[in-house]
């Protein structure tokens, strides 16, 4: 899919919509739940919501556009963004100053939108949610480097099962044999 910069835009503007009133919602989890959204629409659907380029940066993938977009968003009055200070560091915020029009996602696009909105924003911590976009795809790419949905989908190989843990398998599997 080629990159639908305006879906991209009202993406943004919706999931901040949305987060504006969580307190521990920043560009942190902000990435993330892009690049959740996109990924796994990709893995789901074939296709992700937005097409966006993804690159590698030290707490997981990163839109390449984000920044563009953002300043583009607070430009135009929609959004507004402050750093605030939370803990023992500093977060970036974000609020929108009137609901997004979301006619352009269909029903299955704000289906997963809507799901990792809410399981970022209150399941995890910027911490823990980063730790989940460091798949097998992220850690072997370079920093900067783009990431193909597709290294979502990476997994690492594990070596034959032998030795002791070869044992353990057969005599767990040994419960399970007709007697």
């Amino acid at each position: 899919m080629a990159f639908d910069r305006e879906k991209f835009k009202r993406l943004i503007l919706y999931v901040i919509w949305r987060t504006g009133d969580v307190r521990d919602f920043g560009a942190i989890k902000l990435n993330k739940v892009l690049w959740f959204t996109d990924a796994r629409t990709y893995e789901a659907l074939g296709e992700s919501v937005t097409g966006a380029t993804y690159i590698r940066r030290k707490f997981g993938p990163v839109p390449k556009n984000i920044e563009q977009v953002l300043e583009e968003l607070e430009r135009e009055g929609q959004i507004q963004a402050w750093s605030e200070p939370y803990f023992d560091f500093s977060i970036q915020r974000y609020s929108a100053h009137s609901p997004p029009d979301s006619s352009i996602f269909n029903a299955d696009e704000l289906g997963f939108i809507d799901w990792w909105i809410k399981h970022v924003s209150e399941q995890h911590t910027a911490a823990s949610i980063s730790e989940k976009s460091h798949d097998y795809g992220w850690k072997i790419a370079q920093d900067g480097e783009e990431l193909p949905f597709k290294a979502f989908l990476a997994k690492r190989l594990r070596q034959p099962v032998d030795g002791e843990e070869l044992d353990w398998a057969r005599n767990a599997a040994k419960q399970f044999e007709p007697k």
